[in-house]
């Protein structure tokens, strides 16, 4: 079974086969600082991969 590059689900971008959530905690931050404000009672998982 082939996997998918996992995408961020706000501006469509790659993030990778497997992100960590570091990796999501800091693309979230870093391009979506209004959204991490409004939403810090999400983790970045649910916050920016598509289920």
């Amino acid at each position: 079974m082939k996997k998918f590059m996992k995408q961020c689900k706000i501006c469509g971008t790659p993030l990778g086969k497997e992100p960590t959530t570091q990796q999501l905690y800091e693309h979230w931050k870093k391009h979506h600082g209004w959204h991490w404000k409004i939403n810090q009672d999400k983790t970045p998982e649910e916050a920016l991969l598509k289920n």
